[in-house]
């Protein structure tokens, strides 16, 4: 079941994540952890398998194309699904070539009704294809 995920959500140290962790529990997610920062994010996939990883685009410490690359280049986060939140304006221009069946964009301001179909359509593709 898709509420069953566990979630990695990954803020940039400015605590912006924690209305996305709380909204994601008031719609039924109840597996969630928050890395405060990119470089936490890998301790804490080394701990434990997530099903997803949900970000921000407009990072202070690694810019959300950045993160994508690095993310991705690691054999055992690869296959990971990955929802990027931003701004539609901010990502227009890249969103063509990064869109694949992992990667999702959700604007802000978030709307937890889109990010949960986001996720659903994201983490069902995903269950499909294995």
């Amino acid at each position: 079941m898709v509420s069953d995920i566990k979630i990695l959500i990954v803020d940039d140290g400015t605590l912006s994540g924690l209305p996305v962790l709380t909204g994601l529990k008031k719609h039924g997610f109840d597996y969630i952890e928050l890395a405060v920062n990119s470089n936490c994010m890998f301790d804490y996939l080394d701990r434990g398998h997530f099903g997803l990883i949900i970000s921000i685009w407009s990072r202070i410490e690694m810019p959300g194309l950045e993160f994508i690359s690095i993310l991705k280049k690691q054999p055992k986060y690869k296959d990971i699904p990955l929802i990027m939140l931003s701004h539609p304006t901010v990502t227009m221009n890249f969103q063509d070539g990064l869109w694949d069946e992992d990667i999702r964009f959700v604007d802000k301001p978030l709307n937890f009704k889109v990010l949960g179909d986001a996720i659903r359509e994201v983490l069902g593709e995903k269950e499909i294809s294995k």
